[in-house]
């Protein structure tokens, strides 16, 4: 087995499958009752030739963004899932110690990376999954919560990134539960991305869709 995918193996899984995440490979998903998913995955750098190089990255992806962005596809059914990092609303990453740290001393975006070396299997291993028990996980369940996701994006308190305008993420999660007026409120402060944006005449539509009345 690949040192990552056993280091995955040992220290990652039996912290991600208690909380509820299951493992594809090197991806792990949790997927809410409302069909939101949290997703962590794991991305291996080839740039030091002693060391196993990788990032630990988590994404939220609401399930009616996921319809919005895959919207041409959608009727066929022909949509995978969500891939750990792709396309979503909110990016975290799972930051290494120093002592687990590729370039511990740097201050950019490469100070996320990890490298697992010869010497230091265990307490690579050690470090991440308190790292994933301590905070990734906790923040991924969180944020699992549609209010909660909407206030930590009004008001961020948390090390994650917003990759979505708040405007039409606010309207992404809630236009099944908000009154129309107010939808129809925040549509008018969505500005075009670029042509042939039609986000506005899309979740009108779904707004003009009969929902199933509960049983």
């Amino acid at each position: 087995m690949r040192p990552l995918d056993s280091l995955v193996s040992e220290y990652v899984a039996p912290v991600m499958r208690p909380a509820g995440f299951k493992r594809s490979g090197r991806t792990f998903r949790f997927v809410s009752d409302s069909g939101d998913q949290a997703v962590l995955g794991f991305a291996r750098h080839y740039v030091d030739p002693d060391a196993v190089v990788f990032d630990v990255g988590y994404r939220m992806v609401p399930a009616l963004y996921w319809e919005w962005i895959n919207r041409q596809h959608w009727a066929s059914g022909e949509v995978g899932a969500p891939r750990a990092f792709g396309e979503a609303v909110v990016a975290g990453d799972v930051i290494p110690p120093p002592q687990a740290a590729h370039v511990p001393n740097f201050e950019g975006r490469l100070r996320s990376r990890w490298a697992l070396r010869e010497g230091n299997r265990h307490l690579c291993g050690e470090t991440l999954a308190s790292a994933l028990r301590d905070e990734a996980i906790p923040q991924m369940i969180h944020l699992l919560d549609r209010t909660n996701l909407l206030h930590e994006c009004r008001h961020p308190t948390m090390p994650v990134v917003r990759l979505v305008p708040l405007t039409r993420l606010e309207i992404l999660l809630r236009v099944d539960d908000a009154p129309v007026r107010e939808t129809e409120a925040l549509l008018a402060d969505v500005r075009p991305a670029g042509p042939g944006d039609d986000f506005a005449a899309w979740v009108r539509r779904r707004l003009a869709t009969p929902r199933p009345s509960a049983c």
